[in-house]
């Protein structure tokens, strides 16, 4: 179970609302897809962002499916940590792959689709009143006792519902295809990151889409063209 500000998100196992689907929790709508991995609507349009990083059990399964060779870390002891040592191009064909999965299977509708979020999206997301007093960060800092990365959702999520936006991985964003230049942006900080310029809410860094490390991760966007409520 993950827990938000005042609510609960579905977990797995026996849970109902671990169905594929639109379900509702305390008045929170939410978003289910096939690997269950969650998603809440951004305010005020169509986009819904996955309330955790792309775990390693959500990458393993395009991992194994692609046979691109990806393996977990060898520190992580769960499926529930986040996936990373990803590039940037890895992280937009797992979205890319789910995209054609979902509407093959007829979960999600031919426009509908998954992608990383633009900065924009990003930074509206963290806006919504994110606990700024807990998180996995640097050693150094005391903050946590998590030596290396935590499964997603150890921390208390904002008021959407959306866990580790600050730390843990960093998470490859973009910008609008037409501003993409040479270089590929990641927000939020990591386990491995301790001076606070690094860990500003409005830091992003910005390197190749080639590069992949154990505090770089991703998490996903659902663009859903239908009515959130029946």
């Amino acid at each position: 179970m993950l827990l938000a500000a005042g609510w609960m998100l579905a977990g797995c196992g026996g849970d109902p609302a671990a169905k594929p689907g639109f379900h509702e929790i305390n008045q929170h709508r939410f978003f289910v897809n096939s690997l269950g991995m969650q998603f809440v609507q951004l305010p005020g349009n169509d986009i819904w962002l996955s309330v955790r990083e792309t775990r390693v059990a959500d990458y393993a399964a395009f991992a194994n499916a692609t046979t691109n060779g990806w393996q977990a870390a060898w520190f992580q002891d769960t499926d529930r940590h986040p996936a990373i040592n990803v590039q940037w191009d890895d992280a937009q064909a797992f979205c890319a792959w789910l995209s054609q999965r979902e509407r093959a299977s007829g979960l999600l509708a031919g426009n509908e689709g998954y992608r990383l979020p633009t900065t924009s999206e990003w930074t509206t997301a963290l806006g919504q009143a994110e606990p700024t007093d807990s998180g996995n960060f640097g050693p150094k800092l005391g903050t946590d006792g998590f030596v290396r990365t935590s499964p997603v959702g150890s921390f208390p999520g904002n008021a959407l519902g959306l866990h580790d936006l600050r730390g843990n991985v960093w998470e490859w964003c973009t910008a609008w295809p037409s501003e993409e230049g040479i270089g590929r942006i990641l927000r939020g900080g990591s386990w491995r990151d301790d001076i606070p310029g690094l860990l500003a809410a409005d830091r992003e860094l910005i390197v190749t889409p080639k590069v992949a490390t154990e505090d770089y991760g991703f998490r996903c966007v659902l663009v859903l063209k239908r009515p959130a409520k029946p």
